[in-house]
C-alpha cells in the first residue's frame, strides 16, 4: 500500500502558513485516479520499446512494489497476469548555441577592481541543452483485451549557460535516469490507491457569531491542538445555536472526515460551500475520492 504523504496538499498548506495555524490530522485511503486499472489483481510489465525501455520497465516494477498488485514476469507471467503493461519510451538530447543581451560591468575602478563604475548591455554567447524523455504506455486487461489505462508521459529538462557562468548541468545519463525513475513512480500514482496522512487547516473566522459564541468558537479552535475530539463535540453543540455558519459547518466536515464518515463529510462540505466557505469545494472533492477509495478497498478485501 502506498503510504506517501499527500505532497501537493501538504506543500500548499505550508505555503499558506499552516505550521502556525490549527489543523486536524487525518489518515485516509484515496482511490487511484484510474480506478478500473487499480482493480486488477496482477500485472506483468511486458516489453517497453526504446533505448531506455528496460530501465523504464524496471522503474515501473519498482514503483508498483509494495502495492496490492501481484507482479508477474516472464512468459508465464504474461500468460497468467490479469493485466499486461507495455509501450515505448523515446529519449533525446538537443544542444544549440544562441546569443542574448545581459547587463554586465564594462569598466571597473582602477583603484578598486571590485568596484564597477560602468554597466552596459552586452551580447554574450550561450549554449542550451534540452533533454527530453517521453513514455507511451498502455495497460490491457487480458481476459477481454480492454485497454484500462493509456497514458503519454513527457519529461523535459532544459539547461542554459552563458559566458562567465560557472554552473554546469548534471550529466545527461543522470538526468535521464532520474526522469525514468520519476515516470515509473508516476505510473504507481495513476493506478494504485494512496494511503495518506495529511493535515487540513480548520476555519478560524468567527464571522456571523455573537460575542459569547465567537469566544467559545475560538477556544474550540485552540482546543484542536490537544483534544480534537473535544473540539468537534463543541462545534457540534455550537452548530445548534448558529446554524448554517460556514466556519462551524466546514470544521464539522473535517471532524467527520477524520472519523472516517466520508458521506457525512461530503454533505457538510457541500453545505459549507453554499454558505460561503470556499474550502468546502476542495473538502468535497477529497471526500469523494475517499469514498471511492473505501469502496475499492472493500472490493479488494473480497479477493482474500
Amino acid at each position: 500500500m502506498n503510504k506517501r504523504i499527500l505532497v501537493g496538499a501538504a506543500a500548499a498548506m505550508l505555503v499558506a502558513g499552516i505550521a502556525r495555524a490549527e489543523v486536524l490530522e487525518i489518515t485516509g485511503e484515496f482511490a487511484a485516479p484510474n480506478r478500473e486499472a487499480s482493480l486488477l489483481r496482477s500485472i506483468s510489465v511486458d516489453r517497453i520499446e526504446g533505448q531506455d525501455g528496460q530501465a523504464l520497465a524496471r522503474a515501473i516494477e519498482q514503483g508498483l512494489a509494495g502495492t496490492h498488485f501481484a507482479l508477474m514476469g516472464g512468459h508465464a507471467g504474461r500468460g497468467n497476469a490479469e493485466g499486461s503493461l507495455a509501450g515505448g519510451v523515446t529519449t533525446g538530447v538537443d544542444e544549440s548555441n544562441f546569443k542574448r543581451l545581459e547587463r554586465r560591468c564594462v569598466e571597473k575602478d582602477s583603484a578598486d577592481q571590485k568596484k564597477c563604475i560602468r554597466h552596459a548591455e552586452v551580447e554574450v554567447r550561450c549554449r542550451r541543452r534540452v533533454v527530453s524523455v517521453k513514455a507511451d504506455l498502455r495497460l490491457v486487461r487480458n481476459r477481454d483485451g480492454r485497454i484500462v489505462y493509456s497514458t503519454t508521459k513527457p519529461f523535459i529538462n532544459e539547461f542554459s549557460s552563458c559566458e562567465g557562468d560557472n554552473t554546469r548541468p548534471a550529466p545527461v545519463e543522470e538526468v535521464i535516469a532520474d526522469a525514468v525513475r520519476g515516470l515509473g513512480n508516476s505510473v504507481r500514482g495513476d493506478i494504485a490507491p494512496t494511503l495518506s496522512t495529511y493535515r487540513i487547516r480548520v476555519r478560524e473566522s468567527d464571522k456571523g457569531m455573537g460575542k459569547d459564541q465567537a469566544q467559545r468558537f475560538k477556544d474550540l479552535v485552540k482546543l484542536t491542538k490537544r483534544d480534537a475530539r473535544g473540539a468537534c463535540a463543541g462545534w457540534s453543540a455550537l452548530a445548534g445555536e448558529v446554524p448554517d455558519n460556514p466556519s462551524i459547518t466546514f470544521n464539522l466536515g473535517l471532524c467527520a472526515e477524520q472519523a472516517g464518515n466520508y458521506e457525512k463529510a461530503l454533505e457538510l462540505y457541500h453545505a459549507a460551500s453554499r454558505v460561503g466557505a470556499y474550502e468546502g469545494k476542495e473538502g468535497a472533492d477529497r471526500a469523494i475520492r475517499l469514498i471511492a477509495g473505501r469502496e475499492d478497498a472493500q472490493v479488494r478485501a473480497r479477493w482474500r
